[in-house]
């Protein structure tokens, strides 16, 4: 009898939907193993593109994607996802109302004449059954608590390194090299996380903002892999806006070192990205839409509608309107 949480997913193939959140109109996007990077510039549909992944695998019938996108395409998006657990190929179609409430949901398990076939209520029963993917998102909040944490009338520095393992500390020394960072190793002293920097240890927190963040990103990345591994949870991590605040150099080091990581985990990545060069299996795009939100609201002290003003923007940057 398979319990609540008991199937693990391996491997996303592939995830589709039409007029789903900043997408308009049919889009399909295949996946490979290892590192996949979602490209594209602000507002082209990354973030809606991890959102679609864990909407689709969500065992709720209300999504959390917001009014702010829901209710400008007729009232109505689908959802399809191809995946992999048990070693079976699993087909899930999802159809969400504008708002945000599921209403037809199918599921189809394996292929050819075993193909089992499942709807509504028995794929809620089965999706409860699936081992969350990790998701590494909302970062700039994340960033702040790895600085610090208040508990009280107690401050704790560093919180993500206050129950870790050796292992992870050897385990973000190691990737250091990789990415051109000019700390040399960490090491953890008490409740502080001291560095090696320049011949001479210092506290990690004196250190500047970017040189901080990718440590943090990679202990971040350890320490949701390490659970993966002790609870045996599902092979794919998808990370949201990983680059904010980081110069191209660290961003290049930080992806060579995540392709390490999956290679050395066997474990899929879904990583958004401005940029495409250098990128891992890039995946393009740009399907710029503005919320409702702001189709009705006027910028302050001008008549005009801020969708407007940013239609005139876009228009100026050479990046292609849909009304």
């Amino acid at each position: 009898m398979i319990e609540h949480n008991d199937i693990a997913i391996t491997k996303v193939i592939s995830a589709a939907c039409r007029d789903f959140m900043a997408f308009r109109g049919y889009h399909n996007f295949e996946f490979k193993d290892g590192i996949n990077s979602i490209v594209g510039g602000n507002a082209s549909g990354k973030s809606s593109l991890i959102s679609l992944i864990r909407q689709a695998l969500s065992p709720h019938i209300s999504s959390h994607r917001g009014s702010r996108w829901g209710g400008d395409y007729a009232g109505t998006s689908l959802i399809e996802l191809k995946f992999i657990a048990r070693g079976k190929v699993h087909y899930l179609r999802r159809v969400v109302e504008s708002s945000d409430h599921t209403t037809d949901l199918h599921l189809y398990i394996g292929e050819g004449a075993d193909i089992e076939f499942l709807r509504d209520g028995e794929v809620v029963t089965y999706l409860s059954k699936l081992k969350p993917v990790l998701v590494f998102d909302d970062f700039q909040s994340s960033r702040r608590e790895f600085f610090y944490r208040l508990d009280g009338n107690s401050i704790a520095a560093n919180p993500p390194f206050q129950t870790t393992s050796i292992e992870m500390i050897d385990g973000v020394n190691k990737l250091l090299p990789i990415i051109n960072s000019p700390v040399t190793k960490i090491v953890k002293s008490g409740n502080d996380v001291m560095a090696e920097y320049e011949g001479r240890m210092v506290h990690l927190n004196t250190l500047s903002g970017g040189q901080i963040k990718s440590i943090y990103v990679l202990s971040k990345i350890l320490t949701l892999l390490s659970g993966m591994k002790e609870r045996d949870l599902s092979k794919v991590i998808l990370i949201d806006e990983m680059e904010m605040g980081l110069d191209r150099s660290t961003i290049k080091g930080l992806n060579e070192a995540v392709k390490q990581i999956a290679k050395e985990h066997d474990c899929q990545f879904m990583m958004t990205s401005r940029f495409v060069n250098g990128r891992v299996n890039p995946i393009t795009v740009n399907r710029f839409r503005v919320p409702n939100y702001y189709r009705s609201q006027t910028a302050p002290g001008n008549s005009k509608s801020i969708t407007s003003l940013i239609r005139k923007y876009i228009n100026q940057v050479n990046i292609k309107w849909k009304p």
